[in-house]
């Protein structure tokens, strides 16, 4: 569980972010407790190695981050309201190199 100095750490982070999504509770917590550093998720949003669109409401961003052993970064957003949702290091498309089957 993150600490309230860490908490408004991040909030102060984000307000000064280029990112258009804002973080839930939940991303805080989870890239607080993950070591996951906010210019990893803004790269997988930005410039992402792949992604999918799983409904209307979620879509999945992935990002090889060299700086952590070149595993793979998933971030989980909701475009509706343009929150993310989570984000963590997914063992399953590092084996794929972080591309999913659609992509060439």
């Amino acid at each position: 569980m993150a600490n309230f100095k860490d908490i408004i750490y991040f909030f102060i982070f984000c307000y000064n972010s280029r990112m258009k999504y804002e973080l839930t509770q939940h991303a805080v917590d989870v890239m607080l407790s993950r070591g996951i550093q906010k210019e990893w998720i803004e790269s997988a949003l930005e410039l992402p190695s792949s992604h999918e669109i799983i409904s209307d409401n979620e879509k999945h961003f992935f990002k090889t981050i060299d700086e952590f052993s070149n595993r793979c970064l998933k971030v989980v957003v909701n475009p509706t309201n343009l929150k993310i949702v989570t984000a963590y290091f997914d063992r399953n498309m590092r084996k794929k190199g972080c591309k999913n089957e659609n992509q060439v």
